[in-house]
């Protein structure tokens, strides 16, 4: 029974497979109809010429059947109007009324199959999209209609999301590791009065629970004013600098923004720093224990850049894996309730930078590679000894996290703990 013929107390097929046959059709019909009057499908300008059409519409149409799959030539099949200029003159051209009945018949169930599964073109191009492997240029798009979405709807955006984790050897106890952390905002600003906002969340977590323990860190900046607790490397921060509510808690810190002015002219770029000593160890205990660093992306914002600088001594480390996870259902960065359930498919790949520090600077923000140099001077680490693996995202997806992973050696002691 042909997709045209389903009787109404019928349940239509899943959407992939009803996709499948009411395309296919509308591709073999067009073929047919092609066929039964000798014209070239892969010549749309002769054919235009020949029936008197726009060379726009013979295009389109050609490409649904040069198309190497039938899932790739759906986003060519004209609209119901254009199809019905096309078959009309087929049919005035001469061509059998079994061909060009058969082509009608299967746009009007191709068109019947959208309004059951999806219910416009827009949406189906949405979901189709979702049938392929990831693609960068309709990843792009859909993320960036989100971000237009959630700036309006929150009330905030940002230009640069900035992330920056450096992963040492203790001076003291190379088994354990040392871990800076810079994070920033860069053209932060609000477009609602009345819009507070979570600008940094910072999370510590062992395998399946918060990391109660507090890690011991410094700032970055000595000179830091600590202003209302947040760490700020001020040389990298406009002024003035805004007030901010600091939330202390088991397992993550939250720095808030309160309500304040909008625009341009209130535009902010915040950026604070600090090292913590010895946040957990450089082996495993037993196989599979992974270290994880990641950047919360909670804030809607043009781009993102999320590097890694790993020291020489952690080979292990050097082929991190990306991940980035959902934060949709609100739940914690444990493993137990993220793995695989929450994670999102994404196009994007991490870059290796190299060693050292020199190829770090960024268009994103030009004090970047200024800022990296300034960090390595303050801990006084040589930055010709790490290596960078780099993440850029045009538009991220909020909320989620995205996280570096690398598995841990197993060596006796200690449990694998990063933040």
């Amino acid at each position: 029974m042909t997709q045209s013929t389903l009787k109404a107390t019928e349940s239509p097929p899943p959407f992939e497979e009803h996709l499948r046959s009411t395309a296919g059709s509308v591709r073999s019909t067009l073929l047919d109809l092609m066929t039964s009057i000798g014209v070239n499908p892969n010549r749309p300008q002769e054919i235009a010429r020949r029936l008197g059409l726009r060379s726009g519409l013979t295009w389109k149409v050609c490409k649904v059947l040069q198309e190497p799959n039938i899932q790739a030539s759906v986003p060519h099949i004209p609209g119901p109007a254009g199809l019905k200029l096309f078959l009309n003159a087929f049919e005035k051209a001469g061509a059998p009324t079994e061909s060009v009945d058969a082509a009608r018949n299967a746009a009007t169930a191709f068109d019947k199959m959208i309004k059951v599964h999806t219910g416009d073109r827009q949406t189906l191009m949405t979901m189709l999209g979702q049938l392929s492997p990831p693609n960068a240029e309709h990843s792009e798009q859909a993320r960036k209609l989100a971000f237009q979405g959630n700036s309006g709807t929150w009330g905030v955006r940002a230009r640069v999301q900035l992330g920056l984790n450096i992963l040492a050897p203790n001076a003291n106890d190379p088994t354990q590791c040392d871990l800076a952390q810079i994070a920033g905002l860069i053209s932060f600003r609000r477009l609602r009065r009345d819009a507070r906002w979570l600008l940094f969340r910072r999370e510590r977590w062992t395998d399946d629970a918060p990391q109660m323990e507090e890690d011991v860190w410094e700032p970055i900046d000595p000179s830091h004013s600590n202003h209302h607790g947040v760490p700020f490397i001020n040389e990298y921060c406009s002024k003035p600098l805004p007030e901010i509510d600091v939330l202390l808690g088991k397992g993550e810190d939250q720095y808030e923004l309160p309500p304040g002015p909008v625009g341009n002219t209130a535009a902010m770029t915040l950026v604070y720093g600090l090292v913590a000593k010895q946040v957990g160890p450089a082996y495993a205990m037993t196989p599979g224990e992974c270290s994880e660093f990641g950047s919360n992306l909670v804030t809607p914002a043009e781009h993102v850049l999320f590097d890694l600088m790993v020291h020489r001594e952690f080979d292990w480390a050097m082929q991190p894996e990306l991940a980035i996870y959902s934060r949709m259902d609100g739940g914690a960065m444990h493993a137990s309730v993220r793995r695989d359930r929450n994670i999102l498919p994404v196009p994007e790949i991490v870059q290796d930078l190299g060693w050292g520090a020199s190829a770090m600077a960024t268009p994103l923000w030009p004090k970047y590679g200024k800022l990296v140099d300034y960090t390595f001077n303050q801990l006084q680490w040589n930055s010709d000894n790490f290596r960078t693996f780099r993440l850029i995202m045009h538009y991220p997806p909020i909320p989620t996290t995205a996280l570096l992973l690398s598995e841990l050696p197993v060596r006796r002691g200690g449990k694998a703990t990063q933040s």
